[in-house]
């Protein structure tokens, strides 16, 4: 006879208060019931209820309004992308699965930037990779300018999904840049060129060469993560 591991009680909160949701059809915004209805209905202690609401609310199903009571979130990946980077962080693979994800992604939007950016977003994208180069030049970091180029790059498509991944990527990366073997002044300064190099690109509309930068770009992340695996050199 198989026996089962039981469940802790606030486990058994969130199951049925998600079960609660779906079985009455609630959309983000509608409230739930009182506490005192919800333990009657879902027969449990308030205390197991209250600890499964907190568990909900932390990932992002409901939210409370004091004073109000507690409603159905609206649909947002954020809890999801605010959380992830520390779990990538710590298993080494991930970052590599994340790394391919990232430069399908970019490669297979690029096209439709050039489609769709404007201008402005151009001007912007000149705007900033000169200043990374102003940065390299004085031995600076230019981290945050990085950010804001890629943001810029694809916000014109209008999907603030993509821009929460876009970010996303560039969250992990920055945070695991201090144990990354770091960039020479040299390398530091051709990474602000083509950052420039890039802003030219989009300008000319030049799709091919956009693709084949990115896919450039995200081999020497690669290269970098092979330096950081690989095994300390002993003298001879």
């Amino acid at each position: 006879m198989k026996t089962f591991a039981r469940l802790p009680a606030y486990q058994l909160a969130t199951t049925e208060v998600k079960r609660y949701i779906e079985l009455h059809e609630l959309k983000g915004g509608d409230p739930l019931p009182s506490e005192a209805v919800l333990c009657q209905e879902l027969g449990m202690s308030r205390a197991s209820l209250r600890e499964g609401l907190k568990a909900l609310e932390s990932l992002g199903i409901i939210r409370t309004r004091h004073g109000e009571g507690v409603f159905v979130a609206h649909f947002s990946f954020d809890p999801i992308l605010h959380n992830l980077p520390y779990s990538i962080a710590a298993q080494g693979s991930s970052l590599r699965e994340l790394l391919e994800v990232r430069c399908a992604l970019e490669v297979g939007m690029i096209a439709q930037v050039v489609a769709c950016i404007s201008p402005a977003d151009i001007e912007e994208l000149h705007d900033l990779g000169g200043q990374m180069l102003e940065r390299s030049e004085r031995r600076q970091s230019f981290a945050e300018l990085d950010r804001a180029f890629h943001a810029t790059l694809f916000r014109c498509l209008g999907n603030a999904f993509l821009l929460s991944l876009v970010d996303l990527f560039w969250q992990v990366f920055n945070r695991l840049s201090d144990h990354l073997p770091q960039p020479d002044a040299l390398a530091q300064r051709a990474t602000a060129q083509d950052h420039l190099a890039v802003a030219l690109m989009v300008q000319a509309g030049d799709v091919q060469a956009l693709e084949r930068a990115h896919r450039h770009h995200f081999q020497e992340i690669s290269r970098r993560l092979d330096l950081m695996d690989a095994p300390p050199t002993r003298p001879h």
